[in-house]
This record gives C-alpha cells, sequence and structure tokens, in this order.
C-alpha cells in the first residue's frame, strides 16, 4: 500500500521520529501544497521555504529535526558531511609540533604519532572493551592480542594501528615500526542517525544507527613496566590472612 500525503504528515508531525527524505523540488512543492502541516513541521537543512510559491530555495533534503546540544561540534565535515568534533582537529594536530633543538648530552626524544579513525559504524559500548585491552602494550603485542578476537571493532583497531606504523615510518622519522608502545586509545560518540524500523501487523519501532571516532597515540620506545599480580603469591597472602584469624591476631 503507497504512502499517502495524510500519513507522511503523521509521521512528520511526530517530535521523536527523525524522518528524513530525498526528494527534488517538484516533489517538495506537491508536499507543501498539500499540507499546511508540513510548513509548521519541517525545517529545511540550510535553506528557507518560500511561502508564496512553495518550494525549496537551493536544498534537495527536507527533516523534521528536535532541538539538540551542538556544543562540541563545529562545521560540518567537507568530506562526509557529518559534524565535525572538535576533538578531531585538535588530536591531529599533535603530529604538528615542532619541539625546539635538544643540548648536546640529552636523551634522545622519543617520537609520539596520533592516528585517527572516523566514522565507525560500530557500538561505542563494544569498541571501549577493545580500545582499553590494548593500553600500554607494544605494539606487537597488541596486533597479536587483537588478532586472536573475533569481533569487528578488534579488527578496526588492528588496521588502524597498522596504518600509524607506516604513518611513523614515512612521515616522523620513526627507525623501527615495531619499537613503539600504545600510549593512549581510546574512542568518542559520532553521529547518531535515526531511523524508522517498519514491523508486522503496521507497527514499528525507532533505530538508533551509532557512529564512533577512534583516536590513538603511539609513542616511540620500550613499553612501561605493568606489575602482573601472580596467583600463588596472592594465595600465600590469603593463607597468611586466614591463620592469623584463626588466632584471633588479626583483629
Amino acid at each position: 500500500m503507497p504512502l499517502t500525503v495524510e500519513d507522511l504528515c503523521r509521521l512528520l508531525r511526530h517530535g521523536s521520529l527523525q524522518t528524513r527524505l530525498l526528494a527534488n523540488e517538484s516533489l517538495g512543492s506537491r508536499l507543501f501544497q498539500s499540507s499546511s502541516a508540513i510548513n509548521q513541521s519541517v525545517i529545511c537543512c540550510g535553506s528557507s521555504v518560500n511561502q508564496s510559491t512553495h518550494k525549496l530555495s537551493g536544498c534537495r533534503q527536507f527533516h523534521t529535526s528536535i532541538p539538540r546540544n551542538d556544543e562540541n561540534e563545529s562545521m560540518p565535515d567537507p568530506e562526509t558531511g557529518w559534524p565535525k568534533l572538535k576533538e578531531e582537529k585538535e588530536w591531529l594536530d599533535y603530529n604538528k609540533i615542532v619541539y625546539p633543538p635538544q643540548k648536546p648530552g640529552d636523551p634522545k626524544r622519543p617520537a609520539e604519532i596520533c592516528h585517527l579513525r572516523k566514522h565507525i559504524k560500530y557500538s561505542p559500548k563494544k569498541l571501549w572493551y577493545h580500545a582499553l585491552m590494548i593500553r600500554g602494550m607494544s605494539v606487537d603485542e597488541a596486533i597479536k592480542q587483537l588478532s586472536f578476537q573475533k569481533h569487528k571493532g578488534a579488527h578496526i583497531i588492528k588496521e588502524t594501528i597498522e596504518e600509524c606504523q607506516e604513518i611513523a615510518v614515512k612521515d616522523h622519522n620513526v627507525e623501527f615500526k615495531s619499537n613503539m608502545w600504545v600510549e593512549d586509545s581510546f574512542m568518542k560518540q559520532s553521529a547518531i542517525v535515526k531511523g524508522f524500523r517498519i514491523m508486522g501487523r503496521g507497527r514499528g519501532s525507532r533505530v538508533r544507527y551509532r557512529y564512533v571516532h577512534y583516536f590513538l597515540r603511539l609513542r616511540e620506545g620500550n613499553h612501561p613496566s605493568i606489575t602482573i599480580h601472580r596467583q600463588k603469591q596472592d594465595m600465600k597472602k590469603w593463607r597468611t590472612i586466614l591463620k592469623t584469624r584463626e588466632k584471633g591476631e588479626f583483629f
């Protein structure tokens, strides 16, 4: 059954539903002439509506929208058209820092390389586990551990690390690509595209397609030593605590 204009008006008046239509000017003019409810609920993307002629001026998209917080957003990204976070730009600017020359006898300053993978269609909660797991590991160990994972996010982070290795050797004068460790690894929420899923018996539900940005920083040199808690040592300590509790010396 085709979608009528009355049904479309009912969907557009629904404030929680983000309906987006890719339409030309003729379709937009017919919709504006057919119902006055669309004039109240439709907000054009970067253009104005001529109420006398009911045409979309310089715009091929219109959608319903609600007020949202754009505090952490700047101008749209020209490549994808999605909001560009301020941290995206600042993160890659770390690669452009020029340090003053060192004095003779000073230890060599290790190189730091920042890399970014934008607009990954993946759950932020799932990617967080893989990003947190490789912090403090050497590059070879991180790639080895991620290759054992069967999840999509692990393979995405693995590809990002390999790309960062190539950039380090090519542009940042790093001699050995394996002589680096993961200094920082985290993710941040990107755009959320809202959709509508049609179900049986005329029912529907809202769908949120989430995208994330992944941030990575590699540092030249050996990775820091990590204290590993051994089970045998912990068991010995626990047995001594139990013995002191039996004797009444613990309290």
